[in-house]
């Protein structure tokens, strides 16, 4: 009599769905860390958003030669 019960496949089909239930998480989290920016101590501070107000820091940096 041969072990393939229902009940097994069920069984290892519950462990191959747990298995890759976490490595999704870990990678969810992972690129969560990756994503992650630190807020910037000036934002939405009205001085600095007066100062930015005209555009000039949009643009990259010129060398003057």
């Amino acid at each position: 009599m041969s072990n393939d019960t229902p009940e097994t496949h069920e069984n290892e089909t519950l462990a191959e769905l747990k298995k890759s239930s976490e490595t999704l998480k870990r990678r969810i989290e992972e690129e969560k860390k990756r994503n992650e920016m630190p807020l910037n101590s000036s934002l939405g501070d009205p001085k600095t958003d007066a100062e930015n107000a005209d555009g000039r820091r949009d643009l990259p940096e010129q060398d003057d030669e």
